[in-house]
């Protein structure tokens, strides 16, 4: 039986990022049958001269190879890369009967790209068989597509192609060992010849490193074939923590949250990758405030209050993404109202007879906040309840349709809407002031008692006029 190296199984093997990819052609099709020495030819598309051009041909038994640097021929290009052909003559007296991988392998500095087609020599019965996608070390998440290709020599031979995955230890102990369809649980099972798109479910997997295996299926061996790629399932979101509290009173530092204790359960911290998003409900509904991208922190200003949510998306290095939405609020701090009316302060609730007669000026300047707030305080002056003023600073002039006592309410504003209120009463310097009370008291109290001493001397006038009986006048 033949497990075959995922080599031959790979289009790219490796890229770099700074170039586009080789593009390597054939001029036969896979599955070329031959029982005679033939040409073969192909060419090469680059940006510019490759360092080596290498032909690999794998048999069951052993492996050539040879150098096609030399003999490639630049051919007019219809673009801004480069084409070369090559070629190569196959001489089937130096190989067994076998069913051939031949690969052409590009490499340019520290890249190389290789491309695979499936060479028939001689009478061979076993089957070919190569997988393109995925490719080595590739991520997986929930499911995958498989594509490659298949073919038998022989018109009678089953076709029938297995999909199975077996779970490793590491990158390493991965596709080490042939995988047996027999005792596995197949994802998928197709018959088909020539090339194949299968889409596997492989969200029952446990996270890690597994062996997907191709296989064309032969009980007895004589057609069997296999190919295995090594990839990294990845069917676990990260699990995201978030540290930070979830009441704050306005002030002038900040507000952090760390979610850094984040996780993946398999795969680790590493490489996971943050976006922040920063919404106030409270005041302009769920348009974004604010978006980081990057850092498993958060800041932002305790100075402004209101209601907030800060969600956090959190992606692993297999691409695979967890969201977690956090409420919190920031208390808003009322604002200190402080004022007077020329010059004497204003204390809710007093009352204050005013002086002169030409206008008051009116002071709220004193007025505090946070820091934030300060600068946006407003000030609006009632009289009687019904605004009349804004601002802090203005002069009052008593209305010409209000009698001699009016209420003065302020209210001091800030930008959340939060207020505090000072109302005292007003009295206007032409009302005549009625005596105070404890001086009515008074009066009454002195005309009560010299009501009561009149009438005792009165009673006792009347008494000294009554005459007396004289007994001795009998």
């Amino acid at each position: 039986m033949l497990l075959l190296s995922p080599l031959f199984a790979i289009m790219s093997l490796v890229s770099a990022e700074a170039e586009d990819p080789a593009i390597i052609g054939f001029d036969f099709e896979n599955g070329l049958s031959t029982n005679e020495t033939i040409s073969l030819t192909g060419s090469i598309e680059f940006d510019s001269i490759p360092d080596s051009v290498v032909w690999t041909i794998v048999t069951d038994t052993e492996t050539l190879t040879g150098e096609l640097t030399d003999n490639l021929q630049e051919l007019n290009s219809q673009n801004n890369r480069m084409i070369w052909s090559w070629h190569t003559d196959l001489n089937v007296a130096e190989l067994p009967v076998c069913t051939c991988y031949f690969t052409i392998t590009v490499s340019f500095e520290d890249s190389s790209w290789s491309d695979t087609r499936v060479i028939f020599v001689g009478d061979t019965m076993r089957s070919g068989l190569l997988m393109h996608y995925p490719r080595d070390a590739d991520w997986a998440h929930g499911s995958i597509t498989v594509i490659g290709w298949s073919k038998h020599p022989t018109v009678w031979a089953n076709s029938e192609i297995r999909f199975f995955s077996n779970p490793a230890i590491s990158s390493v102990q991965s596709c080490s060992e042939e995988g047996n369809s027999d005792t596995t649980q197949l994802l998928s099972v197709i018959s088909t010849s020539g090339d194949y798109i299968v889409p596997l479910d492989i969200s029952s997997l446990d996270d890690g490193w597994h062996s997907l295996y191709v296989e064309n299926y032969d009980p007895s061996g004589v057609a069997f074939a296999q190919q295995c790629v090594a990839i990294r399932v990845n069917n676990a979101p990260p699990q995201i923590s978030i540290v930070g509290d979830y009441y704050f009173v306005e002030n002038s530092g900040a507000i952090s949250f760390d979610a850094s204790a984040s996780d993946d359960p398999y795969w680790g911290r590493e490489g996971m990758e943050y976006m922040w998003v920063l919404r106030k409900p409270s005041h302009s509904g769920q348009t974004p405030l604010d978006v980081q991208i990057g850092g498993s922190s958060y800041s932002l200003p305790a100075d402004s209050g209101g209601n907030y949510t800060l969600t956090v998306r959190l992606t692993d290095s297999g691409g695979v993404s967890s969201t977690k939405a956090f409420e919190f609020d920031v208390e808003n701090k009322v604002p200190n109202a402080v004022a007077s009316i020329s010059g004497t302060p204003m204390l809710d609730g007093n009352t204050i007879k005013l002086g002169g007669s030409d206008g008051w000026e009116l002071d709220a300047s004193g007025s505090s906040d946070t820091d934030n707030d300060l600068a946006s305080l407003r000030c609006v002056w009632k009289i009687d309840y019904e605004p009349m003023y804004e601002g802090c600073e203005r002069t009052l002039t008593w209305p010409q349709d209000t009698g001699l006592e009016l209420i003065l309410t302020l209210d001091v504003i800030d930008d959340d809407e939060a207020f505090s209120s000072i109302s005292v009463l007003l009295i206007h310097p032409d009302s005549s002031e009625p005596l105070p009370y404890s001086v009515i008291v008074l009066l009454v109290s002195a005309v009560f008692m010299l009501s009561a001493i009149l009438l005792r001397y009165r009673s006792t006038d009347e008494t000294s006029g009554i005459p007396t009986w004289d007994s001795d006048s009998d």
